[in-house]
């Protein structure tokens, strides 16, 4: 069934972690998650296969991080995550109901005039990962952990530009509902919904509690279908290890009120 018939009718359940659970699976510090596309393929087949097997209808291919200021082989590495995760919903029998989402992340630089990254060139950047991913299969984009309402208006114009898949674009606030750059929910709302995505919404930054209110202010200000997806809480190290302090129970009894 197509995606946009699905979003704000019925409720959609997106996948979790990627980095926190291969690490568990033996991701060193400082590698770049997405290179095991390439070098343990089966290992991110699996995640996403048991992310599709929990019941999730969205689940995001390993491409996240994946741009040419940290990749020579983008092309290769993003048609690699996108194929793995197509593959994993097909030995899940869940084609005809779940979608795989091309990841895109933040490119980790500032735009100008804040930064030195000229506006035309993230353009440019964002064009080429979902290039690749559409030539895969991806059924969605994904713009996700957004702090710059700048940075995500180019990846949203490189999508339009680049293909008709839907597009959904969650950005991380402060607890006072500010991005990193200082715009507001409101004024990010305001924005996304006149470049015409999907969804919009809100992730990582923290735990569903303090989401709660952020949450609320979208439903208030938005009148497309919102996203909410939460960390377990502030990520912590424990020994060389990512971890995080709510736990299951409490983590849905949240959601069910968001």
């Amino acid at each position: 069934m197509n995606l946009r018939e699905r979003l704000g009718k019925e409720w959609l359940f997106c996948d979790g972690g990627t980095g926190s659970i291969l690490q568990k699976m033996g991701l060193k510090g400082g590698e770049l998650p997405e290179t095991w596309n390439l070098t343990r393929p089966d290992d991110i087949r699996s995640l996403n296969r048991s992310y599709f097997e929990a019941g999730s209808h969205i689940v995001n291919a390993n491409t996240f991080g994946a741009n040419r200021f940290k990749f020579d082989n983008v092309s290769e590495i993003i048609k690699a995550g996108v194929t793995l995760c197509r593959e994993a919903r097909n030995e899940a029998g869940r084609d005809g109901d779940a979608y795989v989402a091309l990841d895109i992340g933040s490119l980790g630089k500032l735009l100008e005039p804040m930064g030195d990254l000229p506006f035309n060139e993230a353009v440019e950047i964002f064009t080429e990962q979902i290039k690749a991913g559409t030539e895969a299969g991806a059924d969605l984009i994904l713009i996700e952990t957004m702090s710059d309402s700048y940075e995500a208006k180019a990846a949203v114009i490189a999508a339009h530009e680049t293909c008709d898949l839907p597009v959904i674009v969650t950005m991380v606030y402060d607890e006072s509902g500010k991005l990193l750059t200082g715009g507001s929910v409101e004024g990010t709302v305001a924005m996304l919904e006149a470049l015409k995505v999907d969804a919009i919404g809100i992730n990582c930054g923290f735990g569903p509690e303090k989401m709660l209110p952020l949450a609320k202010r979208l439903t208030e200000c938005s009148s497309l279908p919102i996203v909410v997806n939460p960390n377990a809480g502030l990520p912590r190290t424990e020994n060389g290890t990512t971890v995080y302090d709510v736990d299951p129970v409490k983590f849905s009894e949240i959601m069910e009120q968001i």
